[in-house]
């Protein structure tokens, strides 16, 4: 897997000796051109700036638009100017700009690197080994993407051992039998294939409450899906648990909350983002920690896989439940990672390259010794309309948040501004303030009412999931 333009060879880290891993991640990127591709300009602020640590050469941003912060200082800055209906319109756009690029892109990579020696930092979502004629540093071989499809979840949870609901993949005009078959008191969960594509963020699925509802979902599903997985409702809190393969075994971390809000006035969940600061019980964080063990001990058997990987699904009264698998680094990594801070998706890139070895033993300690003792997250909410940049203080009064001056005493921040499918508004909670241990979803709720109040923004009804325990 290693890109032929990068000569360093790989060096191995029996322990989490963290200065050593900065040392050889700094040493693979010194004074190296790099080409970040990131969406929004500003979420490419903390790249750039363990770049300059690293002591990179030159770097250049190619993104759809500055997005939300602060846009990092670069040698060169692109925009496509991609735009998209949704958050996965808009995602499918940028990722369509990059990997076909046209003449004027072209025109200005070769600008900032007529040599052709720079090489690509690159988006998570893309399954290409190279942008612009040059290579991607840790480029994911194509079985690994391909297992973002919403159809394997329950074959690889049987193959590994992981206790899941029951469910069936069926034809689209067969959904309804199915439903009828499996649907509980709150009704079927159904989930589209990949025939459009991999998807994420909850835009393919629709919660199908009752018989009224069937008709509208098989309309929207044919034409969009071939096939769809239908599962029961399953009452409970939407969570994930993350892992990380090394050459050496499965680095497994700690259970992540996900903001995954119940749309009161349409068959649909909305999804919001995480946080990390709720603990499940322990015979729940348990059997999500044992399932990112297995899953992770599968992957590897099966196409060699390394680096990140995350389950999402349900914690019920009946225990973990999954419901899907998301094989790449995500926002449950981050906030690990950066409580701990250990450099995760670099190490990930040197370890597909081969250039590094580390022991997930150590890693596994490292992370969650610093989890257990410091969390974050917050929540995120994608907003079709345009709106002005803005920013507050939040104080969550226990019954509801308040803005307050970013000068007095706050428990979060939020913001909201553009995007490449609209606008977005980002909570982030301040880690000191925020009690680890309850969830929250309930005060997201509350920040999405002031952001109405302050900013006049269209969100449905939303609704956080009750607390079964």
């Amino acid at each position: 897997m290693r890109s032929e333009a990068n000569p360093v060879g790989h060096v191995t880290f029996p322990a989490m000796d963290l200065d050593a891993i900065d040392a050889r991640i700094a040493e693979v990127h010194k004074d190296k051109k790099w080409i970040l591709a990131a969406d929004a300009a500003a979420g490419a602020t903390s790249m750039v700036e363990q770049l300059r640590a690293w002591e990179s050469g030159p770097i250049m941003i190619v993104a759809a638009i500055e997005g939300v912060g602060d846009v990092p200082e670069v040698e060169r800055i692109y925009y496509t100017r991609t735009h998209g209906d949704t958050v996965m319109a808009g995602i499918r756009a940028y990722l369509e700009s990059i990997e076909n690029p046209g003449a004027d892109l072209l025109a200005a990579v070769d600008s900032f690197d007529s040599d052709h020696e720079a090489m690509n930092l690159f988006s998570a979502f893309s399954r290409k080994a190279e942008f612009f004629g040059r290579p991607i540093y840790g480029a994911r071989p194509p079985e690994w993407g391909a297992l973002e499809d919403k159809m394997l979840i329950d074959e690889l949870c049987d193959a590994a051992g992981i206790k899941r609901a029951p469910s069936v993949i069926v034809a689209v005009p067969d959904a309804a039998d199915a439903a009828g078959r499996l649907a509980t008191n709150l009704g079927t969960v159904w989930v589209a294939d990949n025939t459009e594509g991999w998807h994420g963020g909850g835009e393919y699925v629709r919660w199908v409450r009752g018989p009224e509802e069937v008709g509208p979902a098989t309309a929207w599903f044919l034409e969009h899906s071939e096939t769809v997985r239908v599962m029961p409702f399953l009452e409970g809190l939407p969570c994930s648990i993350h892992g990380f393969n090394t050459q050496e075994g499965t680095a497994v971390f700690l259970p992540v909350e996900l903001m995954i809000f119940r749309n009161e006035a349409r068959s649909q969940f909305f999804y919001g983002r995480a946080a990390n600061f709720w603990d499940p019980p322990p015979g729940i964080a348990d059997e999500m920690r044992d399932a990112a063990r297995g899953m992770g001990g599968l992957l590897a058997e099966r196409v060699g896989y390394l680096g990140s990987f995350g389950i999402d699904g349900v914690a019920t009264s009946n225990g973990f439940l999954p419901t899907e698998l998301n094989p790449r680094f995500s926002v449950g990594h981050s906030l690990q990672a950066e409580a701990a801070d250990v450099p995760l998706s670099s190490i990930e890139r040197l370890l597909i390259e081969g250039d590094i070895e580390i022991d997930a033993i150590g890693l596994e300690a490292q992370i969650v010794t610093a989890t257990q003792r410091s969390r974050g997250g917050g929540m995120l909410i994608p907003l079709p309309a345009e709106h002005e940049a803005a920013e507050t203080g939040v104080v969550f009064t226990g019954s509801r948040a308040v803005a307050v001056d970013l000068d007095r005493e706050h428990d979060a921040i939020m913001k909201i501004g553009p995007s490449a499918f609209g606008s977005v508004v980002i909570m982030r909670l301040d880690a000191e303030r925020s009690p680890i241990g309850p969830r929250v979803a309930p005060k997201a709720i509350q920040a999405i009412a002031l952001a109405k109040e302050l900013w006049a923004i269209e969100v449905p009804p939303l609704v956080a999931a009750p607390d079964p325990f």
